[in-house]
């Protein structure tokens, strides 16, 4: 069952209500960039080809930008200011790729969930606990990033006021020309400031939006993993109270199940978001390493603003990453030690010995193939940033 836009009552407190919430913004927000993939009936539409009509647009002007800055001034910090805004605008591109890419993968998730919500939270308060906690993870990481996007939206925006009521000097919110329109002149000035200011808060809002997917569906797989220990918790309680072998063996039956539709919630996210990890760490690292040394050399006074961005981005996926890397750990642990595995018969214990075999070799979620997507690896390429920029300085 995929979910429709109809707003869930506010007097409704269940679990499957508060995540139908969520759902219910996260539909709006990808309906308002064209982008609401998870209804059955999606096609690419008008908002849709607008959208990239826009994208396409920003980078042509993009290259202007860099070209005029080069052939005009003769350096090259201006190619070092573009490049800061180009990673969140590929960003963004290669996620609204991706997600209209793999639209069934995603109703299937999603499905998954809303099911998975509504029966559990009919069962014992173990259960319902489990998905609570996932509810508050979730809306943590939601409001997180929702205001940050808002505080460097404003400040993007309102940074160039503030600095010439100080200075006196017109700035740019972001080094963004277009072809035609004078910077230099008053009227140029103003026409520049308001595409920019507009583009700063399309492109806030939709990263927003693809970002919660990503939140929504990668935060979820811990919640998976504390069904299957609850499971697992009712598996012992049956072989304490002497269940008969057919019940251990339709409990078994339902618990290998589960495992499997944890491996597949993995494996249908790693799919997703190869190329999302891929743009998010690999931009955000370059973001830091351009912005980090225009603030050393001091050609833009705004860049501490999308420096502390661009760490927001590389960490909170890193982050997210982590999450499923410590859920895959405490997978194995579950199926070792809460269950009494023991007590079982010879051929459900052969079950838990696959379960725990497989739950030991699942795979997390990488950069690339190449690094696994951990706040380890974050701490590296922030190291790894910081050497080259202190390298740059020395030239």
């Amino acid at each position: 069952m995929v979910l429709g836009l109809k707003p869930v009552p506010e007097s409704d407190k269940s679990c499957l209500a508060d995540y139908c919430r969520i759902i219910y913004i996260l539909r709006i927000s990808a309906r308002i960039c064209g982008a609401d993939v998870t209804d059955p009936n999606y096609r690419l539409n008008l908002v849709t080809y607008i959208l990239f009509t826009f994208i396409c647009n920003f980078f042509i002007c993009t290259i202007y930008t860099m070209y005029r800055g080069v052939s005009n001034e003769g350096g090259y910090t201006v190619i070092l200011q573009v490049i800061c805004f180009v990673g969140p605008a590929v960003q963004g591109t290669v996620k609204l790729i991706c997600f209209i890419n793999y639209p069934e993968t995603l109703r299937i998730s999603q499905s998954f969930l809303h099911e998975t919500y509504k029966q559990y939270e009919q069962r014992e308060p173990h259960y319902v606990q489990a998905l609570q906690q996932s509810i508050e993870v979730t809306r943590t990481f939601i409001r997180v990033i929702m205001y940050t996007y808002i505080a460097v939206v404003i400040c993007l925006i309102g940074f160039p006021l503030v600095y010439y009521l100080i200075y006196k000097q017109r700035i740019f919110m972001m080094q963004f020309l277009l072809p035609g329109v004078d910077p230099y002149s008053s009227h140029g000035y103003l026409v520049l400031s308001c595409i920019q200011a507009c583009s700063i808060c399309f492109g806030g809002f939709g990263n927003f939006g693809s970002d919660m997917y990503v939140v929504i569906f990668i935060g979820n797989v811990s919640m998976i993993k504390n069904v299957l220990g609850c499971k697992l918790l009712d598996l012992n309680a049956q072989l304490d109270a002497g269940a008969s072998r057919a019940e251990v063996v339709a409990a078994m039956r339902d618990i290998v199940r589960w495992h499997m539709e944890y491996l597949n919630m993995l494996t249908r996210m790693q799919l997703i978001c190869f190329w999302i990890i891929v743009a998010m760490v690999g931009c955000s690292a370059v973001s830091i390493l351009a912005t980090m040394y225009c603030m050393l050399i001091g050609v833009w006074p705004a860049a501490p603003i999308l420096l502390l961005f661009s760490f927001m981005n590389l960490y909170m996926y890193c982050g997210l990453g982590t999450m499923v890397d410590k859920a895959n750990i405490e997978c194995a642990d579950v199926i070792y030690t809460q269950c009494h595995w023991y007590k079982l018969p010879v051929m459900e214990q052969r079950f838990i010995l696959l379960m725990l075999r497989k739950a030991q070799n699942t795979s997390s979620l990488t950069v690339g193939s190449m690094l696994p997507l951990t706040v380890g690896t974050g701490l590296q390429l922030t190291k790894a940033v910081y050497s080259l920029v202190m390298l740059l300085m020395r030239e």
